[in-house]
């Protein structure tokens, strides 16, 4: 069982993405508001911490209880992904396909004073059984 914290508000990156010009044609494209990247940008280092020789080879369970900074209304299946994508950005996880990854609980509550997602990881059995 791999036990993670990431401070900071999770943004749901989904709803967050910006519309900016590519410099060369003038073509516009879509990307990730400075909010999420800042976030991003965190979770990377945090997660350093957490790094190991190679992602888990066992298909794992994942749980996440966010602790949010206020009442604002957030989709969970957003901030979900959010986790996921840094999980495999990182190389904890080797891919947020079922195949490798099963969803557990996934909670909120408030914490004014320290937001945070909470992340568990555990072996459920081996990846090389499912593909």
């Amino acid at each position: 069982m791999l036990n993670i914290t990431i401070l900071g508000q999770t943004p749901a990156q989904k709803n967050s993405k910006s519309i900016a010009y590519n410099k060369g044609t003038g073509k516009p494209f879509i990307m990730s508001n400075q909010n999420v990247k800042a976030w991003q940008n965190s979770a990377d280092v945090q997660l350093l911490y957490y790094r190991i020789k190679e992602p888990l080879q066992e298909r794992q369970e994942l749980s996440i209880k966010f602790f949010v900074k206020d009442k604002r209304r957030r989709d969970l299946d957003n901030m979900l992904t959010t986790i996921q994508d840094a999980l495999v950005r990182a190389g904890i996880l080797q891919d947020d396909s079922w195949q490798f990854i099963r969803i557990g609980l996934i909670d909120a509550e408030i914490d004014k004073e320290n937001p945070r997602a909470e992340i568990t990881l555990k072996a459920i059995d081996s990846i090389s059984d499912l593909i």
